[in-house]
């Protein structure tokens, strides 16, 4: 395992090197899948222009993140290490730093829905802040303060719809064909605006699919990428799902076990990387995790001081650190094994052909 890995890093390392050069900047759009740190600045004042208060809306939310950001913790999803967006523009030498920080280029923002829209109170996050910029607001915002013209030479990832999911999973009563009307509109105005930034000049373009199991998330995921294909968007598309579950079936071979690998439940008996034992929110707790074992209820604790290398989940919704390597590693074979400016970026013969770093993990099952 531990050899398989290190060839892994070696090999995302030659890669990187070489593929460099190959974009001049990383920008994202979506909700907390991405988010680098948005929160962190927000409690500080900084909005990127989103009227201000730019935070949850929640005084109680706002202080256990910020009681987190105090004892070590990123303020971020994957609560203590970097995001998979950091990561995988990084592999490419470049930065997603959250859009309301100095120099930042990482739009996205945890809560967010695709659109604000009547179906869902026009509102555009499902934190309380009702101002809070939707995805495709962001995309919008992103667009008007650049002159209306997309970076052509930059890499952009998209990840957003689980929140819609959430919205229509809890808040519309009146029956499956309603709430899958709600995820087939709130599909295609993401795919909308998707297409908006390739029009003005993007060329590559990532979106991510729901990791999600249920069928919402496999109803909304077909749509998105079925929208997308019909309006001719030229985009790579991230089966986050089909990652999941790859790893869940085989823990041991990623570093995780049977007891670690899957989603994280309230509570001391967890296996995710954060423990919450406090009121208030339940779930997410990623964002108000510390870098610390000591038990509070004040914020989030890590289960044990390794434990974001040792669990996939940081909590119920999202990576820990070691997931969100795993997931840029996955985003990075994918961009590399199509072709244009990365593809067969000096790699040393190893993984990143005929379908990304999942097919290699794939094939190596096969074959152990």
């Amino acid at each position: 395992m531990k050899r398989e890995l290190l060839v892994l890093a070696f090999s995302i390392a030659c890669a990187s090197q070489a593929a460099a050069n190959s974009f001049n900047q990383f920008i994202s759009f979506g909700d907390s899948n991405l988010d680098s740190g948005w929160w962190a600045g927000a409690l500080q004042g900084q909005c990127d222009g989103a009227p201000a208060p730019c935070t949850t809306g929640s005084a109680v939310k706002n202080a256990l993140i910020a009681n987190a950001i105090a004892n070590g913790g990123t303020g971020a999803p994957v609560g203590v290490g970097l995001m998979n967006s950091q990561i995988l523009a990084g592999f490419f030498g470049l930065t997603a730093v959250p859009a309301n920080q100095p120099g930042g280029t990482n739009y996205a923002i945890s809560g967010a829905v695709n659109a604000a829209t009547p179906a869902n109170g026009n509102i555009g996050n499902l934190n309380l802040n009702a101002t809070l910029p939707s995805t495709m607001q962001q995309i919008a915002n992103y667009l008007s303060s650049h002159g209306g013209v997309a970076n052509p030479q930059a890499l952009y990832v998209i990840s957003s719809g689980g929140n819609d999911v959430t919205f229509a999973r809890d808040h519309i009563t009146t029956g499956l064909s309603d709430q899958r009307a709600y995820l087939a509109n709130q599909a295609a105005a993401l795919a909308n605006a998707v297409l908006s930034l390739q029009v003005t000049g993007a060329q590559h373009i990532v979106v991510n699919g729901l990791a999600g199991s249920g069928g919402f998330a496999t109803f909304y995921t077909q749509a998105l990428f079925s929208d997308l294909s019909a309006l001719g968007v030229n985009f790579i598309g991230a089966d986050i799902r089909a990652f999941v579950q790859t790893v869940e079936a085989n823990p041991t071979r990623y570093g995780f076990t049977a007891a670690t690998v899957f989603p994280g439940v309230l509570g001391t008996g967890t296996g995710s990387a954060c423990v919450w034992t406090g009121t208030g929110p339940s779930a997410g707790w990623g964002q108000w995790c510390a870098d610390t074992t000591t038990p509070g209820n004040q914020y989030a604790y890590l289960r044990s001081a390794d434990a974001e290398q040792t669990s996939f989940w940081s909590d119920d919704e999202h990576f820990s650190a070691a997931g969100q390597r795993l997931e840029a590693a996955y985003d990075f074979g994918l961009i590399s094994s199509v072709p244009g400016p990365v593809a067969g970026a000096g790699l040393p013969g190893l993984i990143f052909a005929s379908g990304g770093l999942l097919a290699w993990w794939r094939r190596r099952q096969k074959l152990a």
